[in-house]
């Protein structure tokens, strides 16, 4: 008779618990968070969850190697086609960066979401050229 037959058989290990993205580390996030293309991917990342906006926020030394690795991109450019009064914007295309493109889309370049000018000299905005 062989030891194998009269032995029990092996204790069955217990499932692995389901993991909930609050159990994940922020060191984790971060590290994955990094691995982002854009500020705007990060933004739409940190969006999703309360887990995932709280980590994007408490680490001032993430945010600097994220920026540090994600230097800002040129969205566009504007342009004067024979001097008229108002020039045109011209985005630049980013087929890879489908978040990248999404905050071009909704941007006001010409800031006419900007208040009306008013009396009160606090509230006036001034446009310049650099």
């Amino acid at each position: 008779m062989s030891p194998e037959l009269g032995s029990p058989p092996p204790a069955k290990r217990p499932p692995p618990a389901p993991t909930a993205i609050t159990d994940i580390g922020e060191d984790l996030l971060h590290e994955i968070f990094l691995l982002l293309p854009s500020l705007p991917s990060l933004v739409r990342a940190a969006l999703a969850c309360s887990t995932f906006l709280h980590a994007a926020r408490s680490s001032p030394a993430f945010r600097r190697r994220f920026q540090a690795l994600h230097p800002p991109q040129v969205l566009g450019f504007f342009i004067e086609p024979c001097h008229v009064a108002l020039p045109t914007f011209a985005p630049f295309r980013s087929r890879s960066d489908q978040d990248l493109a999404a905050a071009v889309r909704g941007s006001d370049f010409f800031l006419t979401r900007l208040p009306e000018n008013s009396s009160d000299s606090h509230s006036r905005w001034d446009l310049e050229h650099l």
